[in-house]
This record gives structure tokens, C-alpha cells and sequence, in this order.
């Protein structure tokens, strides 16, 4: 029997116990890819001959074992990494928590190795960017995951482009660990600061049906204009001092979307996770949530940071191979070095709420060209690339060649030294006369 939640203090216990000493720190990579027919160059479905079902069938056959809803596969395990499918069959590697950058980027392709051979075999391609290129049916083909029922129908009502999101985005994101509510603190408050940043520096989606759009990062548009009560920035970590119960208190206020019940969803309409908390959920009168209702709410929250039990830096436009590799190797030399830390936190310090808001709107569109306080943001990049650097080498971790975490930056220090970013370059590769994308953006950005 799961222990009921019985109030806020309850709630701040779950996140005060995530922290952890810092040599268990680890680090956990996310990364989603679109899956598309090589003849069609649409994306695949949930089920046919080549749909995602048919996929994971055949990774099964390679060890992964299987995860089902409803009879339905929708997710896979195994040795510490999972691969799940979002909405419209994106798939994503949550890959193992580990010690250094080396090993996750060794896990990541691991990965795309293995999906690569099934995929040509079946002859369908993945494809690295940040917003499905080319136009597709947005509302068939969904994986039956009565989660996403849920949010289709929710995400209709409470933004613009919830449907695109869903169906037709794809991105990095990183995990890492807290030592203690200011530790959290600073993390929390860097990650938001720096995410304009990393939205310029893996801009990868300037293509919007096959046609030049005036975004570099639409996917980051999108996401933006999702939900606003459950997007963007958390306001109160730009405070003097952010705490566990300030970000309770926010989560308390974010409306939900469902509860789940052996199994089963419930979807909840015009009610928060506070008056779940009171026992005041029309549908569950009286009842208290768990820890299980808690973290299920938490994932229906869409910020450009998250909080969990660890602290999840998202954002970032699906993009090369490198990319993958390269985010938390950014996130990781800024975080993972208390003197860096405190370096960057220093620096970030007195900018603003408003104007860390202005900048996430403009990178979308202007990428590095960008300014901060009427500084070129390009120039403020390479300084935090430059420290991030300096906390890889700080860490030493050496692979067996002998090689440090920091060169897995050389790949973002080309994008800020040269003042263009991914999205520019395809703009500049694939787009022709009346602003129409070339077909040859699929083979030319695929794994």
C-alpha cells in the first residue's frame, strides 16, 4: 500500500530526498528522433508493416524487454536505459544513469547503432532535427497510450500549437543531481538563465512544410506556446532564493491532467494538484495522492527546467550525433564544479526575469545574433563555453585514450566562433528559390 501524501510538508520531503552527496552525482541523457519512410519521407505510424510496433517487436528479439498498456507495446527496457515513444512516434533513448560524459555518449551509440540496422532493414530512416520538416497527417498514427488521449484532448484547449509539440518536435535533454536546496537553488536558477543559450547554440528547426519559417528554433516557439501555466520559466526561481516549497507551491497550483488508477486513467478538468492535496478532486472525493500521483502530475510539467528527484536541463533541438553528446558535457562542466558554479552563478546573478524571458523569445528567431543587456550573445556563449571547459578539466575524467570530457564541446565552440548556428547552416543547404526546402534535408541530417 502506497503512504499517502497528507500535506506540503510531505511533498517537500519527496524532493529534499533526492539530494544526494556529490560522489553519487550521475548523469542521464535523453534523446528523441523522428523515424520516417525513406521512400514517402513521412513518419511512420504506431501500427503497419513498417510502423514503430513492427520496430520494437525486432529490438525485443535483440534483449530489450517490453513494456505494454492495453496489450499495446509502448516502451523497452534494458540494462538501465529505456526507449519510449512520444505522441506521434518519436522515439527516445532515456539511457542509464552514469558517471562521465564518456560513457553516456558511448551508450548513445550503442543505441542508434543497434536502431540503425533494424531501420535499414525495414528501410526507414531517423532523422535528427528539431521539427518534422516536411507536412504529415499531425492526428493519426499516435501511439494508443491513454496518457496522450488525455493530453491530445487538453492540449486542444489550453495553447495554440500543443498539437505540434505532440506530433512534430524532438529534442536533448540532461539529468543531473543535487547535493541540497541551495545547490538545487543555484542549478535551477543557471538553467534557466543559460537556456536561451542553448536554444541558439542547437538551433535545428527553421523548416516548417517543406518551407523556410522565420524561426531557427521553432521547436522552441512551439514549446513556448504550448500552456503557459505549465511552460517556460517558474518566475519565482529568479527570487532572491528558491526553495523546495516555492516549487511546491508552484506545482500545487499547476491544473491537472489526469490520475491514475489501477492502471487506469481518470482525466481531471479544472482542478489542481492543491486540491488533490485536500482531498477536494471531484472524481476522488476524500482521497489523498502518493507519491505515484505526484511524479505523474510532475511530468505533465513542461518547463525549460524540470525538478524531480533530480533536475532535468530540456530544451535543446534534436540535432547530429555530436549534439548529443556535446549538451551534457555543457551542463555538466557549468554544474559539476562547485568553483565553476559559483563562477556562473556569479555571472548570471542580476539578470533579470524579464529580460531572460525576452531573450528566449528572440533566440527562436535570431539565434546568436541575439542580445543580453545590449551584448552580442554570441560573445557571452564562448564565456560559458570557456568555463564549461574549465569545470571538464577540473573533473578529469579520462577515457582510454587518454582524452578529457571537454573536448566534447569542440562541436558548440565551431557553432559560437563561427556565428551560426545549425539552423542557419540548413537554411543555407536545403532551402531554394520561393523558400522550398530540398527533399535532401532527410538523407543528409539521418543517422
Amino acid at each position: 500500500m502506497k503512504k499517502n501524501l497528507e500535506n506540503k510538508k510531505d511533498i517537500i520531503e519527496y524532493f529534499e530526498k533526492g539530494s544526494k552527496q556529490k560522489k553519487f552525482w550521475k548523469i542521464g541523457t535523453e534523446h528523441e528522433k523522428f523515424i520516417y519512410d525513406i521512400k514517402t519521407l513521412r513518419p511512420i505510424n504506431y501500427f503497419g508493416k513498417n510502423g514503430i510496433l513492427s520496430l520494437f517487436k525486432m529490438l525485443k528479439k535483440n534483449g530489450w524487454t517490453g513494456i505494454s498498456e492495453n496489450n499495446n507495446l509502448i516502451a523497452l527496457k534494458k540494462k538501465g536505459s529505456t526507449i519510449s515513444l512520444e505522441p506521434r512516434c518519436q522515439i527516445e533513448l532515456s539511457g542509464g544513469t552514469v558517471k562521465t560524459i564518456h560513457e553516456t555518449c558511448k551508450q548513445a551509440k550503442t543505441y542508434l547503432d543497434e536502431l540503425k540496422k533494424i531501420c535499414k532493414k525495414k528501410k526507414l530512416g531517423i532523422l535528427g532535427l528539431g521539427y518534422y520538416p516536411k507536412k504529415f497527417k499531425k492526428n493519426t498514427g499516435w501511439v494508443p497510450k491513454e496518457r496522450y488521449k488525455i493530453m491530445k484532448k487538453k492540449m486542444k484547449t489550453s495553447g495554440s500549437l500543443g498539437i505540434d509539440m505532440m506530433s512534430s518536435t524532438c529534442c536533448i535533454q540532461t539529468n543531473l543531481d543535487y547535493s541540497s536546496e541551495n545547490d538545487m537553488f543555484k542549478k535551477v536558477r543557471v538553467g534557466f538563465a543559460l537556456q536561451p543559450f542553448v536554444t541558439a547554440l542547437f538551433s535545428n528547426s527553421p523548416i516548417i512544410n517543406n518551407k523556410k519559417s522565420k524561426f531557427l528554433s521553432y521547436r522552441s516557439y512551439i514549446w513556448s506556446n504550448t500552456d503557459k501555466k505549465r511552460c517556460g520559466v517558474i518566475s519565482d526561481v529568479f527570487s532572491k532564493k528558491f526553495t523546495f516549497e516555492k516549487y511546491v507551491n508552484y506545482l500545487l497550483k499547476v491544473p491537472m491532467y489526469f490520475v491514475v488508477k489501477n492502471g487506469k486513467y481518470f482525466e481531471i478538468n479544472n482542478q489542481c494538484f492543491e486540491d488533490f492535496l485536500n482531498g477536494k478532486l471531484k472524481k476522488f472525493p476524500n482521497q489523498l495522492p502518493t507519491i505515484d500521483d505526484l511524479e505523474n502530475h510532475i511530468s505533465t510539467i513542461f518547463t525549460d527546467v524540470r525538478i524531480k528527484q533530480y533536475i532535468e536541463m530540456r530544451g535543446a533541438d534534436s540535432g547530429a550525433w555530436n549534439r548529443i553528446c556535446s549538451l551534457p558535457a555543457f551542463w555538466v562542466g557549468l554544474l559539476y564544479s562547485q568553483k565553476i558554479l559559483d563562477q556562473i552563478f556569479l555571472m548570471i546573478k542580476d539578470w533579470k526575469l524579464d529580460e531572460i524571458s525576452q531573450l528566449n523569445k528572440d533566440v527562436q528567431k535570431y539565434g546568436l545574433k541575439s542580445k543580453l543587456k545590449n551584448k552580442k550573445i554570441q560573445n557571452i556563449c564562448i564565456e560559458i563555453l570557456k568555463l564549461s571547459q574549465k569545470g571538464l578539466s577540473l573533473r578529469n575524467c579520462l577515457n582510454k585514450k587518454k582524452e578529457n570530457e571537454e573536448y566534447f564541446l569542440n562541436t558548440l565552440f565551431e557553432i559560437a566562433n563561427s556565428n551560426t548556428t545549425p539552423a542557419e547552416k540548413l537554411i543555407s543547404d536545403y532551402v531554394g528559390k520561393n523558400n522550398n526546402c530540398y527533399d535532401k534535408i532527410f538523407p543528409d541530417n539521418s543517422y
